[in-house]
């Protein structure tokens, strides 16, 4: 057989493989010309075949399969290496990686992925779970840019799609991979909301869990928005097609009531060929990725929608995002302040989150918290919003632990907060609380509050808890609290970084 010959019928052979198993990605690579056409159905392949081998070995892969999948890449990158193949597919599959300019590394961490389903079969946190999609799926992403041609700037976006399409997977197919004996939704997720996948049925936790994880999953598919339209036409209309059906799985899991056990939730044909009609004659196919249902951030209901100061790990400030925005599932971590307000008698205002704010509504919790603004000193922010949220005049001040940091999650919500804690003073009680912010506050005896909450009589928010012992640590009379030095703030906290402002 002709080397012509041969590359034409592997690729003929990825064709149908696409079209039989991958329909989504089918109906998008449609849009595209038939050079490019065939190297999106050459790569979709590849990543089917490795898939097959470990999924269709069942509950227990044994040494057959990871010999099996062994026997799989060392073919893969023979192919590569001699420019061609026998298998027609993997003398295809060769040529596209040559023809692209595939990077290797993008195969070395896709097989080792694929590797990690003989052995785990759990995942405890989303990071986690990030760290295996990041092989099975981010870098199907990024083997597509090649392919697609787009601008600057597009590998951010291309990961999101690829762990966007892999996570409507993971929450389409839970029921199909428990039969694999594997459950890819976080345990951290399931504990949080009290979900047990392997009941397989369908309760008001596993109702919960999924609205949870939906969010998450349309919240990836807004990041992957943002690179589109910086691909070539023909490239936008493909990848816009295949983003909006892959979408749509999540209405139907919702339509089903989240019941992703009795049947493989399905979009209709008829609905994929539809919006591939609507993407060919639309002018920008963007309007149409635009209204759909995951394009749209869930209005959460901020009182305002100031900005926060995005730091790293250390501490160092890395820009600002509109609270909205950077409150969900995945919350980056970014700076905040605590503060515990006393009167003259040590008695503290303990306040109580309106039960309409979107972050901990209705939880009980120490008198005041809440984000400096860009370039606003913490303590100008404590005053702030004692003022604003409690109509207190907060008088004496003090810095008591400057390296706090807590991470909480409550519904759709996650703080993520590096956390400076003061202690402050007012000499009159009175107070003017807004309804916005507050539904109830009321001044309670130190010692009374801080006994209550560390033997657990007194439920509080997540970073009350968790400051308690630290707080007590410092002595029983909170008005005589050593001040901590400032020079122990965060960098971003001690100073006001330039063009921030």
């Amino acid at each position: 057989m002709s080397e012509p010959t041969l590359l034409a019928r592997g690729y003929a052979e990825c064709a149908d493989v696409t079209r039989r198993y991958g329909t989504t990605y089918w109906w998008g690579a449609r849009l595209l010309p038939a050079a490019r056409r065939r190297h999106v159905h050459a790569i979709y392949t590849l990543a089917r075949r490795a898939d097959d081998i470990v999924d269709l070995a069942g509950p227990e892969p044994g040494a057959a399969t990871g010999a099996a999948l062994d026997a799989f890449e060392a073919s893969f990158w023979s192919a590569l290496a001699d420019g061609g193949s026998a298998d027609p597919v993997l003398a295809a599959v060769a040529e596209t990686v040559r023809a692209c300019g595939i990077p290797d590394e993008c195969f070395a961490r896709f097989f080792g992925a694929m590797r990690t389903d003989l052995s785990r079969t759990t995942y405890e946190t989303w990071d986690d779970l990030l760290g295996y999609m990041d092989g099975s799926a981010a870098v199907i992403g990024e083997m597509m840019l090649p392919v697609l041609e787009p601008g600057a700037e597009a590998r951010t976006p291309a990961r999101a799609l690829g762990l966007a399409f892999q996570l409507t997977n993971f929450l389409r197919d839970v029921g199909e991979d428990l039969d694999r004996g594997r459950v890819y939704v976080p345990q951290e997720d399931l504990r949080r909301f009290g979900a047990d996948p392997w009941e397989r049925r369908v309760t008001p936790e596993w109702r919960a869990l999924m609205a949870f994880e939906v969010a998450r999953n349309r919240r990836l598919y807004r990041e992957a928005d943002e690179g589109i339209p910086t691909l070539p036409p023909a490239s936008r209309r493909c990848v816009a097609t295949a983003r909006v059906l892959y979408a749509r799985i999540l209405e139907r899991i919702e339509a089903a009531d989240t019941d992703v056990f009795t049947a493989r939730v399905r979009v209709p044909t008829r609905e994929k060929v539809a919006l591939s009609a609507r993407m060919v004659t639309a002018r920008e196919p963007m309007r149409l990725v635009r209204a759909d249902r995951a394009a749209a951030a869930p209005a959460l209901g901020w009182v305002a929608d100031h900005p926060v100061v995005l730091v790293d790990d250390a501490g160092r400030a890395l820009g600002t995002a509109p609270k909205s925005q950077v409150h969900h599932d995945d919350t980056p971590l970014h700076l905040a302040f605590s503060c515990y307000v006393l009167d003259p008698a040590g008695r503290l205002l303990v306040t109580t989150r309106a039960a309409s704010k979107p972050s901990f509504p209705g939880v009980v919790t120490n008198t005041v918290c809440g984000h400096p603004l860009p370039g606003e000193d913490l303590e100008d922010a404590v005053r702030r919003r004692a003022g604003d949220e409690l109509g207190v005049q907060v008088g004496e001040l003090r810095l008591v632990l400057p390296r706090f940091r807590y991470r909480a999650a409550m519904g759709q919500v996650v703080e993520h907060e590096l956390c400076p804690v003061f202690v402050a003073r007012v000499e009159d009680p009175a107070l003017a609380p807004d309804p916005a912010e507050v539904d109830d506050a009321g001044w309670v005896p130190w010692g009374e509050f801080s006994a209550d909450v560390l033997a657990g009589r007194r439920t509080v928010s997540p970073w009350c808890a968790e400051q308690m012992p630290l707080l007590t640590a410092l002595g029983p009379d909170p008005l005589a609290w050593p001040a901590a030095d400032r020079a122990e703030l965060p960098e971003a906290a001690r100073a006001v970084p330039a063009g921030m402002v």
